[in-house]
């Protein structure tokens, strides 16, 4: 009987093998990582936008309905805009020790306003807003260089661009 001859098989992957498939997973990962965080940001200022829309319209419900917030006769119900977050309040004018008051933080989406004294009030009964004025009417948010703009006619109702 004759002996079989030794067989060296040695299975595994090489060196060079091994280093192609980490470049490729490596290149995958920062493509998927780069891209998700853009629609994050745009995620996160579309959020933003549609929820200060909705208390924006909120708001306008409310001094049309005859809410009277923190008083027992009918309000004016307003928004007042700064720069990390915006606050929902009833009344004529914005007064910051109201315990009614509500405040919305949108850190890290920033806000500015061409509004009068940062504040958009709507008036009993029909919600228009009051004191319009057509070249002061616009709510801007802005996140990592992208923008979107909010503006209001004379009914309260919104247009974004």
């Amino acid at each position: 009987m004759g002996e079989l001859p030794k067989t060296n098989n040695q299975s595994g992957f090489t060196l060079v093998e091994l280093m192609a498939v980490v470049a490729i997973a490596a290149v995958l990962f920062g493509l998927t990582s780069i891209n998700l965080g853009k629609a994050q940001q745009s995620a996160s200022l579309s959020s933003v936008t549609q929820t200060l829309l909705a208390d924006i319209k909120n708001q306008q419900i409310l001094a049309m309905s005859g809410d009277s917030g923190s008083t027992s006769t009918q309000q004016l119900q307003g928004v007042y805009i700064q720069s990390t977050n915006y606050t929902l309040f009833s009344g004529s004018v914005f007064n910051s020790s109201d315990t009614y008051n509500y405040l919305v933080n949108i850190d890290p989406v920033r806000l500015s306003t061409t509004f009068p004294s940062s504040v958009v009030v709507f008036n009993k009964g029909d919600g228009s807003i009051a004191n319009f004025n057509s070249r002061q009417n616009t709510i801007t948010l802005s996140e990592s260089g992208t923008t979107k703009v909010i503006s209001l006619n004379q009914f309260g109702a919104a247009s974004v661009q």
